[in-house]
């Protein structure tokens, strides 16, 4: 067997750096996981995040262009308020030059008129079925048939509407882009071979809003517009670029990449990839792409990820703090619990040996320890209590056995001398009195419940006599409890307690009850009267008597003597499951109701509770 003996200069590893280098390794190992799991999730759900920002600005596009265009088409329905207009329009036939003149300037107003109330028109055109062209100020009539020729006749004729591609007009002094829904009027009765249409155009730069924004935007969100392979809009270039081999080649790119489902693709020279989402419009059938560049997703993950890692090291620099508080705590109370046991094995109880609340399993094994150290308080206490209650009903019982036998015989002789002076009223007051000591110098603890009100009425005798015609006493007895045990004189303080505090200080008649019943494994008693009540910082201080477990201290007190006595002997006999409550209010009475376990007669000399 080799012994093993500590290296010189190296100090032994102590249980709180053990404590403390454990804590540190959980906390790393998780977070270090977290790490991994964060920065996948992470880019997984900015790249979903983004896919999902440019699905959603497409279909509101989508949404904002075909409200737009539909709201105003609605305008090319104008002569259908106006009975003078649409009688005008549907002329097919050729007008003299002071009708024309007379027509034109009437539909001009009308149509200048549409175009003041709605600032995203240009102009309105109507062709009608004659040849003439009527139209706004603004208008210029010669972009009329270009415009409608360029358009898809097979539409028309449908009755949809049609929206041209944004053009120049050849207006002098007006390059600015529009664009041009175009009606053919399916709606009027016209002769066979008579066309008409009505043109409403639009400044291109209206749309520019709806689009994505206008052409200088610093914003990395792009907007590009397709028709037909070509691009007639780029939120990030001048217009004059959109001819270009580059922007044709960048269309073609977005366009392939729509039908084959990508969301991802490299433009430009230096091969960039970009995230982009494609919609087409239905009335004007371009196809709108939203586009962003790829490296915002990887720039909001680099940023989020510095930021976790910093938050990370910043945890463990806690997490290292709190593993050397903790293990210090850790050691602390089991070093006080160990010097507390060694004091209990000298008998000290009466020391509290830690103040902890810590509900983790070293707080409940010193929770455990001082309740432990509590109970064995508490049983001595009691054992004290119990010694003094003992050697108090000794005496009690002592001084009963002298004070009634000397009552009783007294009482008697004075009940004789009464009967033969015929003085009735002494003469029974005498017998009940008698009857009550008799009774008090039984042997035993309980006696029937039927006894017990047997000296109920003896007392409510006497008072009946001493406050003649003063009250009146009611009794709701369940007969088939006479035979159960009651402890005895349990109801004749409470009912003495209803004369002299409730009935007598009332001045005029009363009524008092005494009921007894039984519920469950409970006998219920109830005295109530309809006396002066209790006030009600009283009856609170009463009922605190009854919810506290008694100490034969408190039998000392004078002050509601009675009640703390039926208290006292209901916790001390029966035990802590049974009670005694007061209910009361000023001027209307009070009610004292006791809970005791239903306790049969004796049969066989055992007692047996149901």
């Amino acid at each position: 067997m080799k012994l093993k003996f500590p290296v010189k200069g190296v100090k032994p590893v102590t249980f709180q750096n053990k404590l403390m280098l454990s804590y540190i390794m959980i906390i790393m190992v998780p977070v270090l996981s977290a790490l991994l799991i964060y920065g996948v999730n992470l880019y997984n759900q900015t790249k979903g995040y983004y896919e999902d920002l440019l699905q959603q600005l497409n279909n509101r596009t989508n949404v904002n262009m075909n409200d737009f265009i539909s709201n105003l088409s609605l305008n090319s329905f104008f002569y259908l308020t106006d009975p003078a207009l649409k009688n005008i329009i549907t002329k097919n036939y050729p007008l003299e030059s002071k009708e024309h003149v007379e027509n034109l300037a009437y539909v001009q107003r009308s149509l200048d008129q549409l175009v003041l109330m709605n600032r995203n028109i240009a102009a309105i055109s109507v062709l009608a079925p004659n040849g003439r062209i009527y139209s706004s100020n603004n208008a210029f009539e010669p972009d009329m048939q270009p415009v409608v020729n360029s358009m898809d006749k097979q539409g028309l004729e449908n009755g949809d509407l049609v929206v041209s591609s944004p053009y120049e007009g050849t207006k002098r002094g007006n390059k600015a882009k529009t664009i041009s829904i175009v009606r053919y009027l399916t709606d009027l009765n016209l002769g066979e071979g008579s066309v008409s249409y009505v043109k409403i155009d639009i400044p291109f730069s209206a749309l520019e809003n709806i689009l994505g924004g206008v052409t200088n935007s610093n914003s990395e969100l792009g907007t590009i517009v397709i028709l037909d392979g070509k691009v007639i809009y780029l939120s990030s270039e001048p217009s004059e670029s959109y001819d270009s081999v580059e922007m044709q080649e960048v269309a073609a790119a977005f366009e392939k990449g729509a039908v084959s489902g990508k969301q991802s693709l490299k433009l430009g020279s230096e091969q960039e990839s970009y995230l982009f989402s494609t919609v087409e419009n239905g009335y004007t059938k371009w196809k709108v792409v939203h586009y962003l560049p790829a490296r915002l997703i990887d720039q909001t993950f680099l940023t989020n990820t510095r930021n976790y890692i910093a938050v990370s090291i910043m945890s463990l620099i806690a997490a290292g703090m709190l593993a050397f508080f903790f293990s210090k705590r850790f050691i602390n109370p089991i070093n006080k619990l160990n010097i507390a046991m060694k004091l209990v094995d000298s008998g000290f109880l009466e020391q509290v040996p830690v103040n902890e609340t810590k509900t983790d399993e070293l707080g409940r094994l010193v929770m455990s320890y001082n309740h432990m150290i509590h109970r064995l308080k508490e049983s001595r206490e009691h054992e004290i209590v119990s010694g003094q209650l003992q050697k108090r009903a000794e005496m009690n019982m002592l001084q009963a056995q002298i004070n009634p036998h000397f009552l009783y015989n007294t009482l008697n002789v004075i009940h004789s001398v009464a009967e033969l002076n015929r003085v009735g009223d002494i003469s029974i007051m005498a017998r009940s009195l008698s009857s009550m000591y008799r009774y008090n110098i039984k042997s035993g603890d309980e006696m029937a419940i039927q006894h017990e009100m047997e000296q109920i009425n003896h007392y409510v005798t006497i008072q009946q006599i001493r406050f003649f015609g003063k009250f009146q006493v009611n009794y709701e007895i369940e007969e088939e409890l006479y035979p159960y045990k009651i402890l005895k004189f349990l109801i004749q303080p409470i009912v003495e307690n209803a004369f002299y505090h409730g009935l007598e200080p009332k001045g005029g008649k009363g009524i008092l009850s005494i009921s007894v019943r039984k519920s469950g494994h409970l006998v219920l008693i109830r005295v109530q009267d309809d006396g002066v009540g209790i006030a009600e910082e009283k009856l609170t201080l009463i009922n605190d008597i009854f919810d506290k477990p008694f100490e034969a201290a408190s039998l000392d007190d004078k002050n509601n003597f009675g009640l703390r006595n039926v208290h006292a002997r209901i916790k001390n006999f029966y035990g802590e499951d049974y009670w005694i409550k007061a209910y009361s209010k000023p001027n209307e009475g009070t009610c004292i109701e006791m809970g005791i376990p239903v306790v049969k007669e004796m049969s066989a000399n055992e007692n047996t509770r149901s």
